[in-house]
């Protein structure tokens, strides 16, 4: 092994030839990635293949495979060009003020709610880093819409991503003092259920679970119920007097602190994970330092939230 590491090492410049070809499928499509010819490609692909002593790609006129150990090779090649790029960037960092594009999805919600109202601290610090915003009732494909940062609510699903954890609270049932003082009196799952008439969707199942007590019991959001897939909106709808629902704590802690909405039931825990927020991007493209700058500012964000929650 030993030998084959010192031998690797005078062919670090075949490995992003043979990145591309995995991530593309295409000789052709990885020559032009990397403005080099076909030849060139097949050339770097076959020096370390000889290397190495291993078969790291089964081809044919049309078709590339990535075998076991060419998959091994790959994930170990990303972290090298990441760690490559990484140190080219804080480099230049240190010379030039952080500049470019980056794409960033999230939540319609967290958008409106809790970036928009620091977009303009954003841009006074960094003047030269332009944001493409995409907002969205469900999460969209990173990869497909070549997305830097994906902001998502819940749990990271896909082993390709790298996860950074933004906010982790609670879901608060709410409804206004009007609707309290004349429409409730003691909560139950059961007398709770029949003043729900609008839900989040994703919480919008027929046994949404809840903790009461020492009792596991599960609530039907599901019939005879408004789902919407933006909490604003339903948010909007309890103001107006539309019963009791539950929201992200996020989206109720101002109105709490105002008295327009007021907490209720807070014996009847959700039993779910639905406030946490959490920030995606893919692990094998070279994380820039404008991206690092925007992860940070997100997390600023959140945490300024968590701030005026405690």
């Amino acid at each position: 092994m030993k030998t084959i590491t010192t031998n690797l090492q005078h062919h670090l410049s075949d490995i992003p030839a043979f990145v591309q070809v995995v991530e593309t499928k295409s000789m052709s499509q990885a020559a032009k990635q990397l403005g080099v010819s076909k030849s060139t490609i097949s050339k770097s692909i076959a020096r370390l293949e000889e290397t190495l002593n291993l078969r790291l790609l089964e081809r044919n006129s049309r078709n590339i495979w990535v075998t076991a150990e060419g998959q091994t090779l790959y994930q170990h090649a990303c972290q090298i060009l990441q760690l490559v790029n990484e140190t080219d960037n804080a480099i230049a960092g240190l010379q030039a003020e952080p500049a470019g594009r980056v794409k960033v999805a999230m939540p319609m919600a967290f958008c409106r709610e809790l970036l928009a109202p620091k977009l303009h601290v954003f841009q006074s610090r960094y003047p030269k880093i332009q944001l493409d915003i995409m907002t969205s009732g469900h999460s969209l494909d990173i990869f497909q819409h070549e997305i830097d940062i994906g902001v998502i609510v819940g749990s990271l699903e896909n082993s390709e991503l790298i996860a950074t954890p933004l906010y982790s609270g609670k879901l608060r049932w709410i409804t206004t003092p009007q609707y309290l003082s004349t429409q409730v009196t003691t909560l139950t799952p059961d007398t709770l259920k029949t003043h729900i008439h609008i839900c989040e969707t994703r919480y919008g199942g027929d046994r949404f679970p809840v903790q009461y007590g020492t009792e596991k019991v599960h609530l039907n959001l599901q019939t005879n119920i408004t789902h919407c897939n933006d909490p604003l909106t339903v948010r909007e709808a309890i103001l107006s007097g539309c019963g009791i629902s539950l929201l992200p704590e996020q989206y109720c802690m101002k109105q709490i602190a105002t008295g327009q909405l007021i907490e209720v039931a807070k014996e009847i825990k959700p039993d779910i994970e639905a406030a946490k927020l959490t920030a995606l991007y893919p692990s094998r493209k070279n994380r820039s330092q404008r991206i690092d700058i925007v992860l940070r500012f997100l997390k600023e964000v959140c945490d300024e939230l968590k701030n005026e929650t405690t």
